[in-house]
């Protein structure tokens, strides 16, 4: 299952704030959200790249320790006292680079002559996160299975988000108005649960409490929401044009994820 994963250690070309796929940046964080279990298909254009993995984070790498990445880091308190300052500002004017504090990820420097300028300032910090590529292949598994969900960097991770998004774009899974397999499907206060509940129709009734369960719903109950989705539509004007309005944008996601799954035989969820 997809879902939003906490601010981890650095990851090298980004910060990784969510992972899965950037519509879940797009997901309002106070209302409900639903996604299908787009890795079950084939034919999920993300799936190879979610499924390798690049590094792992553990606490205690152990007999891996030679495995680790190495971050080479420019001290440039000391390059300032040494080249003078305005040479570091003309590299940062140059190179629109924005430094935070005193020290910058000699990865960012991209013009050659200015690294080896910065050679001399670099210092190198061993990380806990292992690059899978310098583990022998026969102890790979292991040490994947050996770190935490939330602590696992895969290929799709690693991606930048116009990349992302240009696969989204391009992948039939991608139910969100090919902007992803993840939506929004309502705010905190939509009336869709106790409109359901009024007209006896049981899945969207529960919506909240299948959120808190993290139950996986299958292809077969996709059936089900497409039903309910109807009766709410043909009900809605009758209660009123304001909630016909207010539930227009829920149903039309509802019914693409529920078409989604049944035509590619995957799984779906609200979180």
């Amino acid at each position: 299952m997809s879902g939003a994963l906490a601010v981890r250690p650095r990851l090298g070309k980004r910060f990784i704030v969510a992972i899965g796929s950037p519509r879940l940046r797009r997901c309002n964080e106070m209302g409900l959200n639903m996604a299908i279990t787009e890795l079950e298909s084939e034919k999920a254009l993300c799936r190879n790249g979610k499924q390798t993995v690049v590094k792992v984070f553990l606490e205690d790498p152990g007999r891996w320790e030679k495995s680790m990445e190495v971050d080479r880091i420019v001290d440039m308190k000391k390059a300032a006292e040494k080249l003078g300052r305005q040479k570091i500002d003309d590299f940062l004017k140059r190179s629109r680079v924005k430094l935070e504090g005193d020290e910058l990820y000699l990865e960012k420097v991209k013009d050659e002559a200015d690294r080896k300028m910065f050679e001399p300032f670099v210092k190198e910090v061993r990380t806990k996160w292992l690059l899978l590529e310098k583990v022998p292949a026969s102890e790979r598994e292991e040490v994947a299975a050996s770190a935490k969900k939330e602590n696992v960097v895969t290929e799709w991770d690693l991606l930048e988000f116009d990349e992302m998004y240009a696969t989204c774009g391009k992948c039939g899974l991608s139910w969100d108005n090919k902007k992803g397999c993840v939506g929004n499907f309502g705010p905190s206060g939509s009336p869709v649960p106790d409109l359901a509940k009024k007209y006896g129709l049981s899945l969207l009734a529960k919506v909240n409490e299948l959120a808190e369960q993290k139950k996986v719903l299958t292809s077969k109950d996709a059936d089900e929401i497409l039903k309910e989705v109807k009766v709410l539509r043909e009900k809605a004007p009758g209660e009123s044009k304001v909630i016909a309005r207010r539930i227009e944008g829920t149903l039309n996601r509802l019914e693409a994820m529920a078409k989604c799954a049944k035509d590619y035989n995957v799984g779906f969820y609200f979180f």
